[in-house]
């Protein structure tokens, strides 16, 4: 994300996403009230009674206060909505009418609003994020192979990949295996990410590893092979919550809120008094200077004022702040504690 200008005092960010990511992030930004202002585009009715449908779309700068936000991952764009406050040129504005902004990779927006803390963590976290982390996770065995994309955004799921090769016919097992890896390699061959995990229990994954060292070596260099337990999705949960993906990739979001969550169980289940939530007691051990780490959901981080104040006075005190995304499984997960805190020592 490219920020422009930010005056945190007049309340006004302008960006200027530089990819799909920092779209997502844009929309955890952007709030219901919110006055946003873009370049778009609004067709201008000519009067043909003939064709009352007909008109000719102008280029305009418009201003809307903000009534919803849609990202549309499949089109590429953010959209906002919202009723005219002001653009130009006049003629082809009408104040007070509905319109929607299409905000796509490179477009410029300007936002004017009051930025709370949890608004400026995502703003922090974009910025950090313009240079694209991503990877693809395999989850193999003898039957399928199950695609992830890990992105900064999250987790995704698009296809799998079948192997109809049977062992009760041998003529045909070798062949229709070789066409099966294959398939995988080629999929991995042409993907645009910086990291290829293949995982997976039993022997199918090295097999795979042989046959892609034969056919395509220079790959296989940018692989990395780990076991999984299945080849269902839990199986690529297994590897982030493994730490498998923090060894791999280094610091990264999902990574750190899987690892983050496994932390709090973990604690929560041995009772050892080094960690907490609900907010009452979140607070009293922020309050005590006791909380190493924050984590917040990022819904309540957004709308409940006694999670900003607690943000606030554990920044100030120097703990670290993990926003959990209710929109991604860890943060699914995390809902049930909503916001919690690891603790550097016991409090009485």
């Amino acid at each position: 994300m490219r920020v422009i200008h930010l005056d945190e005092k007049e309340g006004v960010l302008k960006v200027e996403p530089q990819s799909l990511e920092d779209l997502w992030y844009l929309k955890k930004i952007i709030d219901e009230g919110d006055l946003v202002r873009g370049r778009s585009w609004r067709r201008f009715k000519t009067g043909d009674k003939l064709r009352p449908e007909a008109g000719e779309k102008k280029a305009i700068n418009v201003e809307v206060r903000v009534s919803a936000v849609e990202f549309a991952e499949a089109a590429n764009r953010l959209r906002v909505t919202g009723k005219i406050t002001q653009g130009e040129p006049e003629e082809f504005v009408q104040v007070g009418e509905h319109h929607t902004i299409d905000v796509e990779p490179h477009d410029r927006l300007e936002v004017r609003k009051k930025l709370s803390m949890y608004h400026k963590k995502i703003l922090e976290e974009a910025k950090k994020k313009a240079k694209k982390i991503n990877a693809i996770i395999v989850v193999m065995d003898e039957e399928k192979a199950g695609f992830c994309f890990v992105q900064p955004r999250g987790m995704t799921f698009p296809f799998e990949i079948t192997n109809t090769a049977s062992k009760r016919d041998p003529k045909s097992f070798e062949e229709l295996t070789k066409k099966y890896f294959n398939e995988i390699l080629g999929k991995l061959a042409g993907a645009q990410a910086d990291r290829l995990i293949v995982a997976g229990p039993g022997f199918a994954k090295d097999n795979f590893r042989k046959f892609a060292e034969q056919k395509d070596p220079a790959l296989v260099k940018r692989m990395w092979f780990e076991h999984a337990s299945t080849a269902e999705r839990t199986g690529a949960y297994e590897l982030l919550k493994k730490g498998v993906l923090e060894r791999i990739l280094g610091e990264h979001r999902v990574q750190e809120e899987f690892s983050a969550l496994e932390r709090l169980k973990a604690s929560l289940g041995r009772e050892d008094r080094l960690s907490c939530y609900g907010l009452d007691e979140v607070e009293a051990a922020v309050a005590a200077r006791a909380a190493d780490t924050l984590l917040v959901l990022d819904e309540l981080a957004r709308a409940n004022p006694r999670a900003e104040k607690i943000m606030q006075a554990a920044e100030a005190a120097g703990a670290k702040i993990i926003l959990f995304d209710s929109e991604d499984d860890a943060g699914a997960e995390f809902k049930a504690f909503r916001i919690a805190a690891m603790l550097r020592y016991r409090l009485k």
